[in-house]
């Protein structure tokens, strides 16, 4: 058989470019030539990141064109066999792995063969060349239907996934089933560079080991955050009957206290110099269009290159001059939940009260604005569980994605409305204390929303550093994976979910 190793460097890289003492593409390729011995690789680059260190005769521009990556491929593949296909800061690519797929792959003569159920990062795909000129006009009219941005990461199952049943697959999976632990070995972050030097040691022993490890380990899995939740504005402009806030805060509609301008800067700069890179939602327990100066705060978000904006909204209260603004400068680096919860007029004012048409409004304003960055959003709770499908299809088709919430009670806190218990069988060590920080306007910092009456503080940035207060939230974590749980956390069920 013959076989085309295809490792991709689209995605920019962040981070340094060594780890344990090597580069990135030293790793791959010893991995490589310790499972296939001499083969051939091309690496594929973008033109304004080309990776100048490699050789002239392994490295193939992509151009940024209509289907660049799947025409390239597709011209790549000619007289091959098969295809592996790689991401050039997953680095600890495991030789065994690549056999199994291989092997996999060549008895079942499939067309794409992946793993499932082990962390991104341990093993590649591989594909038939036959089947990239069909996946090459799959992706062609994608782009031409959605303007969809050029892909930085492997297109392929995405692509598959458009007709299935087309094509002959086969699977590998993991002994140890770790999704729901969402791990990757990818070097696409510092908090990933940390987890890959804790790692690195036992990431190349036997497979079995390593996967047990990594799902009974989430102290060890723990690094930086990834997002951070700050108060800029301690009001609202609605009530939702979904939100808490009638209970711990129901002066809330008329409440007008800001978070300070030198303060969001501050806490912001410290956060990025501290976690390397961050998603930045400006609206715990408030609504950011109220705050006199949100346009300058955004901008000044932005203007860090390592942050990411995510704004949920009520959709209501926004100057059209300050979105037009922030579309000039978001770079694909803004995107917008917007709480709509129907599109049902009379479902929409029991659920929120006045405002319809402007939320809509709004909507449709940031879509422009805005394309392939704007989450319409409901939360799934019986009084809209009739309606939730047809939401879904109207903004899937609008807007190209939705978000159908999970409706939390806050532990019984506030009447139960759920039409079903979505939760695992098993609960897990809580994702927010692995992943989050919440900041009130006042500098006490919370793991999560459901401390919203304060009473699970890890520290105040008025008087504590970003690394104390992540430490106490590491030995709350500690106390999760004992199964000894706070009041607060006792009765939640949001320690499943995820943020970005």
């Amino acid at each position: 058989m013959k076989t085309l190793a295809l490792i991709s460097a689209l995605a920019p890289r962040r981070v340094p470019n060594l780890l344990g003492g090597k580069t990135l593409d030293q790793w791959i390729d010893t991995a490589l030539t310790q499972a296939l011995g001499p083969v051939t690789r091309f690496w594929l680059e973008r033109a304004n990141s080309p990776l100048s260190w490699l050789p002239e005769g392994v490295r193939h521009t992509v151009p940024s064109e209509t289907a660049g990556l799947e025409r390239t491929v597709e011209k790549l593949a000619e007289g091959y066999d098969e295809i592996l296909w790689f991401e050039a800061d997953e680095p600890l690519i495991r030789p065994d792995l690549i056999n199994r797929l291989l092997d996999l792959h060549r008895e079942y003569r499939a067309e794409y063969t992946f793993a499932d159920g082990y962390p991104r990062g341990l093993a590649p795909e591989v594909l038939h060349p036959r089947i990239i000129p069909t996946l090459r006009r799959f992706a062609e009219k994608k782009q031409a239907e959605k303007s969809t941005e050029t892909t930085l990461r492997s297109p392929w199952f995405d692509l598959i996934s458009q007709d299935i049943n087309a094509f002959d697959i086969e699977t590998d999976l993991s002994p140890v089933d770790l999704r729901a632990e969402r791990i990757s070995f990818r070097a696409d972050s510092f908090r990933q560079m940390i987890f890959l030097e804790r790692w690195l040691d036992k990431a190349q022993g036997p497979l079995l080991p390593l996967l047990e490890e990594l799902r009974d380990s989430p102290l060890k899995r723990r690094t930086l955050p990834a997002t951070l939740q700050i108060q800029i504005a301690t009001g609202v402009l609605q009530l939702p009957v979904w939100s808490p806030l009638q209970l711990f805060h129901p002066e809330a509609l008329r409440s007008r206290e800001f978070l300070d301008d030198e303060l969001f800067q501050k806490w912001v700069s410290s956060a990025l110099a501290w976690a390397g890179d961050l998603t930045l939602m400006p609206s715990f327990w408030g609504e950011p269009s109220l705050h006199p100066r949100v346009k300058e705060l955004f901008l000044e978000a932005l203007s860090h290159n390592d942050l990411r904006l995510v704004v949920e909204t009520s959709g209501l209260g926004w100057r059209d001059e300050d979105l037009a603004d922030l579309a000039q400068v978001a770079r694909g680096r803004l995107d917008w939940i917007v709480e709509l919860d129907s599109q049902n007029p009379e479902t929409y004012r029991h659920l929120r009260g006045e405002g319809f048409d402007e939320a809509q409004a709004f909507t449709q304003k940031a879509l422009k604005g805005f394309p392939g960055h704007v989450w319409p959003q409901t939360v799934r709770m019986k009084e809209t569980e009739e309606e939730t499908e047809g939401f879904y299809r109207y903004w899937k088709d609008q807007a190209g994605q939705a978000i159908i919430l999970k409706y939390n009670s806050f532990g019984g806190r506030i009447p139960e409305r759920k039409p079903a218990d979505l939760s695992p069988w098993k609960r897990l060590p809580c994702w927010h204390l692995q992943r989050d920080l919440a900041v009130f306007r006042d500098g006490t910092v919370v793991p999560c929303r459901d401390a919203w009456r304060q009473n699970l503080v890890l520290g105040n940035l008025h008087t504590d550093t970003w690394e104390a207060i992540w430490g106490a939230g590491g030995r709350l974590l500690q106390e999760h994976a004992q199964e000894n749980y706070p009041e607060v956390c006792r009765n939640c069920d949001e320690y499943y979910t995820f943020f970005f």
